[in-house]
């Protein structure tokens, strides 16, 4: 009897500690996607409420969207906040945004007699300033000449962009690009605007369809990378099948 219950006590225990394993894979599993980036969002505090405005919330690989959330707590005497009733209140951001971009290989006109030139684009991430983050880079077996050889560009508020400063500066107010950097091998001609001793160009990129239009609206002037408020170059790649 005495045995019989050791070995009812030791498959209990199992059991148990079977279940807790799987509930925290399961929990593991869950806590992986969707998920909300904090971190990323701009967060205020007034009193008893804390405000986080354009919070990225990746939904799914390739689906980013941003919401605002406001928390306001209760405190009791003896310093313990709880939240208050109807809170936490979540609305979409004003600019409620989904990544439009798609990552492949894509291919564009010839730039040498190499051949086409092809290039990768890779995303999204989530990056600072509630914005997702995309890139591109030339293929190793591309043409060595390809522009731009690398990019960076930042889908999201354009007042949190890391870019912000620089657009402004050039008097860039459109809409119509998400902007970012980008560098080239500076092998003359075009690839020239592309980059530079001075630093990045600043980019505007756009995709319709299987087509993702890169612009730089930076020149080189054989001194320094100068920025502009209208484009100076433009590419378009179309994506491989």
């Amino acid at each position: 009897m005495i045995l019989r219950g050791l070995n009812s006590g030791r498959r209990t225990a199992r059991l148990a500690l079977t279940l807790m394993v799987f509930s925290a894979v399961s929990f593991v599993a869950r806590a992986q996607t969707p998920q909300a980036f904090f971190e990323r969002s701009t967060v205020t505090g007034s009193g008893n409420t804390v405000s986080a405005t354009n919070v990225p919330v990746v939904i799914s690989p390739g689906l980013t969207v941003y919401i605002n959330v406001t928390m306001q707590f209760n405190v009791d005497h003896n310093g313990n906040l709880t939240l208050s009733s109807g809170y936490p209140q979540v609305v979409a951001a004003p600019n409620l945004l989904s990544s439009s971009f798609m990552a492949g290989t894509y291919v564009g006109p010839s730039t040498a007699a190499n051949g086409k030139a092809t290039v990768t684009v890779s995303g999204p991430g989530v990056t600072d300033g509630g914005a997702t983050t995309w890139s591109l880079s030339a293929a190793p077996t591309s043409d060595p000449c390809t522009y731009p050889g690398t990019a960076t560009w930042y889908v999201g508020p354009v007042a949190n962009s890391p870019v912000a400063a620089r657009l402004k500066s050039a008097g860039i107010t459109s809409t119509a690009w998400s902007y970012g950097v980008s560098s080239s091998p500076g092998c003359g001609g075009d690839s020239n605007h592309w980059t530079g001793p001075a630093g990045a160009a600043l980019i505007g990129v756009s995709q319709s369809g299987n087509g993702i239009t890169l612009a730089t609206f930076s020149s080189w002037n054989y001194s320094a990378l100068t920025d502009n408020s209208t484009p100076t170059g433009q590419i378009t790649y179309t994506l491989k099948p």
